[in-house]
Parts: C-alpha cells; structure tokens; sequence
C-alpha cells in the first residue's frame, strides 16, 4: 500500500511543478500579445466603429487570457495540493499500522 501512494505522491508532485513554467510562459506571451494589440495608450485601430470593435475584442481576449491563466495556476496549486495531502495520509497510515503492530516497525 506505502509504494503505490509513495509512486502517487511523485507523480502528482513532479506534474504540480511541471505546470508552473508552462503557465509564467503562457502569462509573458499573453501579455505581451495583448499589449503589441493594444498598440500603448491609443487604439492602432483608429478611432471608428473598427476601432472600438477591435477595443472590445482585445478586452474580451484580455479578461479571457486573464481567467486562463488563473485557472491553470490553481490547476498546478491544486495539484500540488493533493501530493502533499497524499504525503500526509500515507505518513499517517504508516503510524497507524506501526501502532497497532509494533514488530512492522
């Protein structure tokens, strides 16, 4: 029972710590996408019924983009979560057993 939640803990542990770059990542082409769009302080658009359009999409792709990447950070938090939760069940199960056999030890 200990090896399988062990192998379970890593797994979950090594996948939490593989998204957190892919996600920085993700964060710096975003915003660096949104802010070539955005063209600084005035629309590159122009100041018509295109460029308000346009406006409107790049703060949609904005909050979109914004929502992804929290929702991909607490992804690998949540993960993370879990193989440290497992970490501690397996401990605790480890104690138990100990305690109701002390020759286990």
């Amino acid at each position: 029972m200990g090896r399988e939640l062990q192998v379970d803990q890593v797994s979950l542990s090594g996948a939490g710590q593989r998204m957190r770059e892919p996600v920085e990542l993700f964060g710096q082409h975003t915003d660096a996408l949104l802010k070539t769009v955005a063209g600084g302080g005035r629309s590159p658009w122009g100041i018509g019924v295109i460029g308000m359009v346009m406006d409107q999409i790049n703060e949609t792709l904005s909050q979109a983009c914004g929502h992804l990447h929290a929702n991909l950070d607490m992804t690998g938090a949540g993960v993370r979560e879990m193989s440290d939760q497992a970490r501690t069940t397996e401990l605790v199960n480890m104690v138990t057993v100990q305690d109701l056999d002390p020759s286990i030890r």
